[in-house]
């Protein structure tokens, strides 16, 4: 495992530990999207009429362009959507057992859609834990065995839309079926061998105490080559935790086994990197508002490790905590730095202003942006005008996809590992990427 360490600032005004700068990069390292609010514009504010909204989104639509009547019908459309209370499904491995799966499963359901689970697993089993969790009643749980049964589960309910990562499901479902996650399969050979290693030594010796279904059920997925999600990427990234087992021989405890199962060597490092490609190819900003040249969206979120790399420490990992992003965003306030806007940490520019800068507190009723619900309390977001038609014509074009804070900061070397030496770098410039919006 990487080392983590904790970055600090000192509240003094004329302490140089600080942030100086936002700048607009091409890679964010905290991969987030700003949002476009255009879009929200022509959606039923809270407790708006029918009556009331109908005109309004109609006026908005023939100015987009449409005429009488196809404004009309893509609002009257609007309407019902939003109450009408549609039949959601969801697939349960790589998609509802998944914290994002939960989270828009949540979502649909606040919203009066009637969720089901449709499975192609032979047994419930787990899944009435999450349908538990999630207040979907056991009658709307369903193990069907195959995926061709569960496809016409999906078309027996009368559902209206149905999340899944299988491909093949999908594309039968047709404008039903819509693709939950991204899935790669571009896993090295070695971390499909190395699972078929553990596969043929468990079928000889059988798996003992060793493994639960999931290890089981990844070694099956990665010796078959078939394609895994982000958040099973990361969990065997995560079992870079249990390298020091992973040299013994097989038979001796489960560590080798285990090791072997979730891809070895190859598979683990693979993890790793693919996590990093992933979350930098995620995180691209989007534009706010056309008309007003808005962006918006996390300055900084509270608890994200970012990876880092020097010649001083090696790898490793750096957070700030909510009580650091705070110090560090009262102190940008103070020193008057809403201006301080560059362009790839390089290139100072003038038309680009922070207007607005929130600390999310949810006890306090001050929220994260819509997209970002997952944040930590802590989290720092703004909003910028962008009235340098350069920058905006960047923004448009996406040289520039996400928000990235510029400064200097104070390593904490609290940890038993570090060496005197180690504790005298105290202060290092740091460019760290964090995007705006999904």
């Amino acid at each position: 495992m990487l080392p983590v360490y904790e970055l600090k600032i000192s509240e003094k005004i004329d302490d140089e530990s600080q942030v100086e700068f936002v700048s607009l990069v091409d890679a964010p390292a905290i991969q987030r999207d700003y949002l476009v609010f255009n879009e929200q514009f022509v959606e039923p504010g809270k407790g708006e009429s029918e009556d009331e909204f109908i005109p309004r989104c109609i006026a908005y639509q023939i100015n987009e362009g449409k005429d009488q009547a196809q404004a009309a019908a893509i609002c009257y459309s609007v309407w019902e959507n939003k109450f009408a209370g549609s039949k959601i499904s969801f697939d349960f491995d790589e998609t509802l057992n998944t914290e994002r799966g939960k989270q828009l499963a949540k979502k649909l359901i606040s919203e009066g859609n009637i969720v089901y689970i449709i499975s192609a697993r032979n047994e419930v089993g787990s899944l009435t834990d999450v349908s538990n969790e999630l207040g979907i009643p056991s009658s709307r749980v369903y193990a069907t065995g195959s995926n061709k049964a569960k496809i016409e589960k999906v078309k027996e309910l009368g559902i209206n839309k149905h999340y899944d990562n299988n491909a093949d499901v999908i594309a039968e479902l047709g404008n039903i079926g819509e693709k939950f996650a991204e899935t790669y399969n571009d896993y090295p050979k070695a971390a499909s061998e190395n699972a078929k290693i553990a596969l043929r030594w468990a079928e000889e010796n059988g798996w003992g105490e060793c493994g639960t279904p999931v290890g089981k059920m990844r070694a099956n997925q990665l010796a078959n080559g078939e394609n895994i999600s982000r958040d099973t990427i990361a969990r065997m990234a995560a079992f870079e935790r249990h390298r020091q087992n992973s040299q013994k021989e097989l038979g001796d405890g489960c560590g080798r086994l285990m090791w072997l199962a979730w891809g070895g060597d190859a598979g683990i490092e693979w993890a790793t990197r693919k996590l990093q490609q992933i979350d930098k190819q995620k995180m691209n900003f989007q534009i706010v508002s056309e008309d007003q040249r808005v962006i918006s969206g996390p300055i900084m979120l509270a608890g994200e490790k970012i990876y880092r790399n020097n010649e001083q420490l090696g790898e490793h990992y750096v957070v700030f905590t909510a009580d650091t992003i705070k110090k560090i965003a009262i102190k940008f306030s103070k020193k008057k730095y809403q201006q301080n806007v560059n362009l790839m940490h390089d290139t100072p520019v003038e038309g680009v202003t922070m207007f607005e800068s929130w600390i999310v507190d949810k006890s306090r009723g001050i929220k994260p942006m819509a997209g970002f619900e997952d944040v930590q309390d802590g989290s720092w977001f703004g909003s910028f005008y962008v009235e340098n038609p350069e920058v905006w014509k960047g923004i448009k074009d996406g040289l520039y996809k996400g928000f990235s804070v510029e400064g200097l900061f104070d390593y904490d070397f609290a940890k038993p590992e570090m060496t005197s030496d180690e504790k005298l770098l105290k202060k290092i410039t740091d460019l760290l990427s964090v995007t705006i919006t999904e």
